[in-house]
């Protein structure tokens, strides 16, 4: 290996060792217990957790020395740390790399020292765990199976608070979407910032595979076989020459099925083909094409004939003087559908916020104006500007309700919800020097994150300017009835019996457009067009034979078109004839106009919520269905208009209401409830995320809503990031974690039922020189035919695990006896006797067994596993290739 390869090697491992944050960082119980242990169990004077920076190895943690650092030229734990294995070092003064180090011939006069390499989560070898002795020693199995047990606890530790963070930003990523509307604004800023975060960490992990890809033909293969993007490389006739896991797992192609066949034919859509296969011919004559060294993204298509769209970044390269092609292939199919939810729930949001009629503004937890909507800024005015809090009052002119003085920053509803207050109805006034006054009525309450952060605060401003408007005319029309009937805001008029006007207030004279003398004494017909009036003569015969009627109607007098509410009185003498009647019409346009535009209104709100990708409801306090939006009839297959008037229980079976009614209670009792259910229905299974709001009136529940939205990929996610926690991702066999806790519980069953069992311990004979031989993409294969057949051989209800290196382990329950281990691991040693073939070559490969056997209801997994490894221990000092059976606690 040259130095350059060196040298990039180590660049990586120190950023993956800067990346864990623990270097220079006090010393932590959690490693001084494990040094601790680790000195005490191994009888030596000094143990350390080393981390080997690029200059120096710095001590984590250390018993039995002063020193916190030294030169990492003349230390021990890079040459661990350099060859990822345990290095054991029986007398130092007669080993060639450190007869002359400076910590052997003087301080501490090192004479024995064993370290077992750490790694970072992602695979690097960061530092080690070292036990030193100042005399010769020897160092048997057991004691070396001590130190990578210990080893592995201070990697746990190391690595815990990367795991950790990485989980917490998961969690929040896939609870933010479903947060109260006050909360989604600043939810929006967070997704695209951890979408931006993503993409830069999905950009750094493709530079590190490609500049690995140009370091060394051994490091491609590994860095190609475990990346998470599909990695596909052609030759110049577009022929497969490459093609890793990931991109099995994508297309569905097997390696095997897609080396040698054209990747037009593989993954590109037929209409495609020929522009593929014209881009890869132009670029083989010029050396240039469009979309080289370029991120773009395409559609694609799987072995299913699924279609699916995948993010694409190509490279040309030359070897041996051929043309290659390789690509970087990622599924982005997934993320640019929940993209577009996220920006159709934005655009929703942002649609009815700028159409509501009520004023909307909303501030950070820093007290910076965040929202502004359309009814805000014509309020004010005034757009959102970046001012401290103390000037919002006099930039945005806010005054008292009564308008007599400019509101202090201690009464401003917006900074009052900001400070924890909940804000309902503060009368106050907003009086711009260029604008109309306005009188508003203000509501509002800090918005409070997920894990209870403080968000900001939101205010809703309901404008009640013409409501007040409304209440002093009517009190001033009150005093003009009183005064005068003329003023009355209503077309007053008399008609006698023989159907002439013979009264007509100035309200009414205006109406017809014409003057008093024009229509006083003259026949009511005139004043219409015949088709107008044959719309009032019907009601006039009415009245004139004494019936009081009213109507509504739209009428055009003049050219001009107006809708009207009319009664007309009779009015009759007291020998009971009819004289004639009062006529008494208001106008009614508005009214009208608003009516049409609140059904308008309605359709729209129809339309939104009908194709919203959530279910949308509102229940009375019976439990009945008053709105239901048409996601019901695919998610539940309820038709929505046969729901409305009925309720819960006349639609839903009682094993469906269960827990749902239960919560609707608790909703109409006036708490706001969150529930997480399945669903099923025509054959697919949702994860419905639900929250019920109640509606509240005065202090009094109205009804509730209810919104679901589907969070089966968020959680279908989170079940395979536990999955991959708990799975080595080489062989897909349960890791180190996962075999732990089977253990315990297989121990556990084994006392209840009494029944006997067993743990077996397989290491790989000479692994390290499969690796050597067959390089160490030849030794990962090896590693998973070895698991293959294991699983083979072995019962369903055992459990196979891959500790680390070539180590495994299985479970054997329900074992009767010694003599039917000695049948198990006969069984395994058959097993490998045929030849495993990784690639050209085939190779004879065998395995060491040791098993230990116990029928002991106090049996721990601590003792079962030392005597599972002393009987490894047996197995290889009697020759390898063979097994070894203990019976423990015997």
């Amino acid at each position: 290996m040259d130095m350059a390869l060196s040298l990039f090697d180590d660049l990586k491992r120190v950023r993956a060792l800067c990346a864990l944050s623990v270097l220079d960082t006090p010393q932590e119980e959690r490693f001084d217990r494990l040094t601790r242990l680790a000195a005490a169990v191994l009888s030596v004077p000094i143990a350390l957790v080393s981390l080997v920076d690029a200059q120096r190895q710095w001590f984590k943690s250390r018993v039995g020395l002063d020193a916190t650092e030294t030169p990492r030229s003349i230390s021990f734990c890079t040459h661990a740390v350099a060859q990822r294995e345990m290095l054991v070092v029986e007398d130092a003064l007669r080993d060639a790399r450190f007869a002359g180090n400076p910590l052997v011939t003087g301080a501490p006069d090192i004479r024995f020292y064993a370290g077992q390499p750490v790694f970072s989560h992602d695979g690097e070898a960061v530092g080690t765990l070292c036990v030193i002795d100042t005399v010769p020693r020897r160092f048997d199995e057991a004691a070396r199976q001590s130190l990578r047990d210990f080893a592995a606890l201070v990697e746990d530790e190391l690595n815990k608070g990367a795991l950790i963070a990485a989980r917490v930003r998961a969690e929040q990523a896939l609870h933010a979407l479903n947060e109260e509307l006050e909360q989604r604004i600043e939810e929006r800023t967070s997704c695209l910032r951890e979408a931006n975060e993503t993409l830069k960490r999905e950009i750094g992990q493709r530079l590190t595979v490609e500049e690995s890809l140009r370091a060394n033909e051994d490091r491609i293969r590994t860095f190609i076989d475990s990346s998470f993007s599909a990695f596909v490389s052609t030759d110049a006739a577009g022929m497969v020459v490459e093609w890793n896991p990931s991109a099995e797992r994508t297309f569905g192609w097997t390696r095997e099925q897609a080396l040698g066949r054209e990747l037009a034919t593989l993954i590109i859509p037929e209409s495609y083909h020929a522009a593929h296969r014209a881009g890869m011919q132009r670029f083989a004559r010029q050396g240039t094409g469009n979309v080289i060294n370029t991120r773009i993204e395409m559609p694609a298509c799987t072995r299913d004939q699924g279609d699916i769209t995948v993010e694409m970044t190509i490279n040309a390269f030359h070897v041996g003087g051929e043309l290659f092609f390789g690509a970087f292939l990622h599924d982005v199919s997934e993320r640019n559908r929940a993209r577009l939810a996220l920006q159709q729930k934005q655009q929703l949001l942002d649609t009815v916020l700028e159409t509501l009629d009520v004023g909307v503004v909303a501030c950070s937890a820093d007290g910076e104006l965040t929202l502004f909507n359309r009814a805000a800024r014509e309020f004010h005015g005034l757009p959102p500007q970046a001012l401290p809090s103390g000037d919002w009052a006099a930039h945005y002119s806010l005054y008292s309700a009564d308008g007599a003085h400019l509101m202090d920053q201690s009464e401003v509803p917006l900074l009052r919800a900001l400070h924890g207050e909940t804000i309902r109805d503060c009368a106050m006034q907003i009086a711009p020097i260029d604008r109309a006054r306005r009188y508003v009525l203000a509501s509002g309450r800090r918005m409070i994150g997920p894990n209870g952060e403080a968000m900001g605060a939101v205010v809703a401003m309901k404008d009640i300017t013409e409501l007040n408007e409304s209440q002093r005319r009517l009190r001033v029309n009150e005093q003009r009835l009183r005064a005068i009937t003329e003023n009355l805001p209503a077309l007053i008029g008399q008609v006698d019996k023989a159907g002439n006007f013979s009264y007509l207030n100035s309200l009414a004279l205006r109406f017809y457009g014409r003057d008093k003398a024009q229509l006083i004494g003259q026949p009511v017909r005139q004043a219409y067009s015949a088709q107008e009036f044959d719309k009032v003569g019907q009601f006039m015969k009415l009245a004139l034979e004494g019936k009081r009627v009213s109507f509504e109607d739209e009428i055009t007098v003049e050219g001009r078109s107006s809708h009207y509410h009319a009664s007309y009185i009779p009015d009759i003498d007291a020998a009971g004839s009819v004289n004639g009647f009062y006529a008494m019409a208001f106008d009614i346009t508005a009214r009208k106009r608003s009516e049409i535009r609140q059904r308008d209104s309605e359709e729209r709100l129809r339309t939104v919520t009908d194709n919203l990708p959530a279910l949308i409801s509102y229940l009375d306090t019976d439990l009945r269905y008053r709105f239901a939006n048409a996601m019901y009839k695919q998610w539940y297959g309820v038709d929505p208009a046969a729901m409305v008037g009925k309720t819960v229980a006349e639609i839903f079976p009682a094993h469906f209401r269960g827990k749902r009614e239960q919560q609707l209670r608790r909703c109409l009792e006036g708490h706001t409830v969150q529930l997480e259910l399945e669903v099923t229905h025509a054959g697919e299974t949702r994860i419905l995320q639900s929250v019920y709001i109640p509606h509240l009136r005065d202090g009094a529940v109205l009804g509730a809503y209810l919104l679901s939205t589907d969070v089966t990929a968020a959680r279908r996610h989170e079940a395979n990031l536990k999955t991959l926690a708990h799975t080595d991702t080489l062989t897909g066999l349960p890791n180190r974690r996962s075999y732990e806790a089977e253990l315990e519980a297989a121990l556990g069953r084994s006392a209840r039922n009494r029944a006997g069992m067993a743990l077996a311990f397989l290491d790989l004979d000479r692994f390290k020189q499969i690796n050597d031989t067959l390089g160490h993409a030849g030794g990962d294969e090896v590693l998973r035919e070895f698991a293959r057949r294991l699983l083979r051989t072995v019962r369903k209800t055992d459990t196979v695990s891959r500790l680390a290196g070539d180590e495994f382990t299985i479970i054997l329950e329900a074992v009767r006896s010694p003599e039917e281990c000695a049948r198990i691991g006969a069984k395994i040693v058959e097993a490998m006797r045929p030849l495993v073939s990784v690639g050209e070559m085939a190779r004879q490969v065998s395995a060491s067994i040791g098993i230990a056997w116990t029928d002991s209801a106090g049996m721990d997994a601590r003792a079962l596993s030392q005597q599972a490894d002393a009987a490894l221990y047996q197995a290889k000092e009697a020759g390898r290739n063979q097994f070894w059976v203990a019976a423990a606690g015997q």
